[in-house]
Parts: C-alpha cells; sequence; structure tokens
C-alpha cells in the first residue's frame, strides 16, 4: 500500500514537473480600434467588429457632410 502511494506521488511529481517545463506561452493581443489585433507574431481583423465601425464612419460622414452641407 505505501509503495503504491509513493510511487503515485512520484508520477503526479513528474507529471507536475512536466508541465511546468513546457508552461504556457499566452500572449495578450493588443486591440488598436476599428477590429484591428495585433500581437508579436501577426496581426489579424476581427470583421464583425470592423463592419460595425466602418458602417458607423460612412454614416456620420454622410449626415456631417451631406448633399446640404456648406461648400
Amino acid at each position: 500500500m505505501k509503495k503504491k502511494l509513493v510511487k503515485g506521488i512520484v508520477i503526479c511529481g513528474m507529471i507536475g514537473i512536466g508541465f511546468t517545463a513546457l508552461g504556457t506561452n499566452v500572449e495578450a493581443a493588443t486591440y488598436y480600434g476599428n477590429g484591428l489585433y495585433c500581437n508579436k507574431q501577426k496581426c489579424w481583423v476581427d470583421w464583425n467588429k470592423a463592419s460595425r465601425e466602418i458602417g458607423k464612419i460612412i454614416v456620420n460622414g454622410w449626415v456631417q457632410h451631406g448633399p446640404w452641407a456648406p461648400r
């Protein structure tokens, strides 16, 4: 019984050391606005967020500078 317990503890310890040695390589992405994200390896676009932001830009431009705007 004692041998099984010691063997189990040793195996769990080795597994724990293995996970610790491997570690996790998680890095947060930086959000730059309009759906653009970047980390150290790459940049990417969240098109769902980008399309909403682009729509807002178009509508606001039309409302503020439409055909009725003074020239």
